[in-house]
């Protein structure tokens, strides 16, 4: 059975939670987590390149020149596409929409699987009381690198102004993401090494996920 060490502010282990909810020979379907991704980047997405077409620029209203007798293509405007100044045909407009759809279950599952991945991988950590009195990044930056681990961490701290001085001890650090734990998703989790999460922000993410 796969088990959570539970560290204190000097890095050292104290407690364990077992974990019995992870299937034994589990895989991750990379796939259904892969499309999580996709999905939520694309939603975040927000179109900014855009160029008018022959309904959005000015003037043009009358024929540059008669139809018929000068030997040259007939033109009926100055804004038409083939015109400098003109139109452009079928360029970016802002109000393309780059939404993509997700069952609510596939998206649930994909974050069971990322975060069952993470913790047979020994990313996941948790954390109980740290005693901090007052907010004190010094403090919680020799926590962090008590843990001896490498890269970014993302810290899971439960909401309420009981746990202010966690917040505020962790989030002027480099390279550490602080979220509620309603809050996590599958660009967080990929985008950081460790997921570093208090006790009872696990507790919230296994009634939410059953993870």
């Amino acid at each position: 059975m796969t088990k959570l060490n539970v560290y204190d502010i000097k890095g050292k282990a104290k407690g364990e939670v077992p974990m019995d909810t992870i299937p034994d020979g589990f895989e991750p379907d990379q796939m259904l987590i892969a499309r999580s991704l996709k999905r939520q980047l694309a939603n975040a997405r927000i179109p900014c390149a855009h160029v008018k077409n022959r309904s959005e620029i000015h003037g043009g209203g009358r024929k540059p020149f008669r139809q018929k007798g000068l030997g040259r293509a007939r033109q009926g405007s100055t804004r038409a596409i083939q015109w400098v100044g003109g139109a452009v045909a079928f360029g970016p407009q802002r109000n393309r929409n780059y939404t993509i759809g997700m069952n609510r279950k596939e998206r649930k599952a994909a974050l069971k699987h990322l975060v069952w991945s993470k913790i047979q991988d020994g990313d996941w950590l948790l954390f109980g009381d740290l005693k901090l009195k007052e907010p004190s990044t010094k403090k919680a930056k020799a926590f962090l690198a008590s843990l001896d681990r490498p890269g970014k961490f993302l810290v899971l701290v439960p909401a309420g102004e009981e746990f202010d001085v966690v917040r505020k001890s962790l989030r002027n650090l480099q390279g550490v993401t602080i979220l509620t734990p309603d809050r996590l998703n599958t660009f967080d989790v990929m985008k950081n090494g460790t997921i570093l999460a208090h006790e009872k922000a696990f507790e919230t993410v296994r009634d939410i996920w059953q993870v």
